[in-house]
């Protein structure tokens, strides 16, 4: 009878434990396997930028005028002409020297003036451009301006009034895209009263002949932190009053695991993020994170 027994209770747990196998190969089965894809968390360097909006000018103008009252009988000035300093750019004959050569006396070149470039650039403005004509005295011909002389100017709030000093490095965008180096050359005392904006000159470290009012972009780095950790800005989830941040963090190959992180500089491709929980070679979900659940059974994609 005491056999009979030992054997029945062998027997009940052998189906026991086979049920309780199959049972779990059915849970297995029925497992949401979701597709995702990863990547690895880099270390490197990140920049918090801020952008202005401004235009260029031409602080100074060399205003080219007549001496003499007279007529214009040489033009060699062209809009848009680079000229050197001491170059001549209009002959003008007095009415006098034209009226005795209408006459039929030789006036010579005594009642003819030449009328020079006063320094090197080019002329951005031309007001007499033919021969003929009779101008005034004091009467203005052209005007030169000097690449030198170019500056950038952008109003900025006064909120940055203390980033924004004098030396400062900055980035210049041009409408083409083309990008070069600039400097803040003179923070001026005035303010807008309606916009509480304050006037920044920027001097551009360009070569470069740019157009007067030409609209462009300043971009200055407010932060930077070197060799840093970093993950694709679609990796780091948030909750709606993004008061925290996590990545899902895969081990195992398959098991993503949710991983609180402290975010740093943000753009727009990256994020820093700041986590002991977290090394160089971990890999992280990069798409497919939205919504999914702490230790999921995940399958990487390409």
């Amino acid at each position: 009878m005491k056999n009979i027994t030992i054997l029945f209770l062998a027997t009940a747990e052998l189906l026991l434990l086979v049920s309780c196998k199959q049972q779990t190969t059915v849970q297995n089965d029925i497992l949401p396997l979701v597709s995702v894809k990863a990547s690895s968390i880099i270390q490197g360097d990140i920049e918090n930028l801020i952008s202005f909006n401004g235009k260029t000018i031409y602080l100074k103008k060399n205003l080219v005028v007549s001496p003499i009252a007279g007529y214009i009988v040489s033009a060699n000035a062209k809009f848009g002409k680079e000229v050197q300093r001491d170059e001549i750019l209009f002959e003008i004959q007095t009415r006098e020297s034209k009226a005795l050569g209408s006459a039929g006396t030789s006036a010579g070149s005594v009642g003819t003036i030449k009328v020079s470039a006063p320094s090197d650039g080019f002329v951005n403005e031309l007001i007499i451009n033919e021969t003929g004509g009779y101008v005034v005295e004091g009467g203005s011909l052209c005007s030169i301006v000097n690449n030198k002389d170019l500056m950038v100017q952008l109003n900025v709030p006064f909120e940055y009034n203390a980033m924004i000093r004098s030396g400062k490095k900055c980035k210049i965008i041009l409408p083409d895209n083309t990008i070069f180096n600039g400097a803040v050359y003179q923070v001026l005392s005035l303010i807008d009263e309606a916009n509480q904006t304050q006037s920044v000159l920027i001097k551009p470290e360009s070569r470069r002949l740019l157009p007067e009012n030409l609209n462009l972009t300043i971009q200055f780095i407010l932060d930077q932190h070197l060799q840093t950790f970093l993950v694709s800005r679609s990796s780091l989830m948030t909750n709606e009053t993004q008061s925290t941040f996590w990545v899902m963090k895969i081990i195992n190959d398959s098991l993503a695991v949710k991983i609180p992180v402290i975010r740093g500089i943000e753009n727009d491709s990256i994020a820093e993020i700041i986590s002991p929980l977290l090394n160089k070679s971990d890999l992280v979900i990069s798409e497919g994170a939205y919504g999914l659940p702490d230790s999921t059974i995940v399958k990487i994609v390409k």
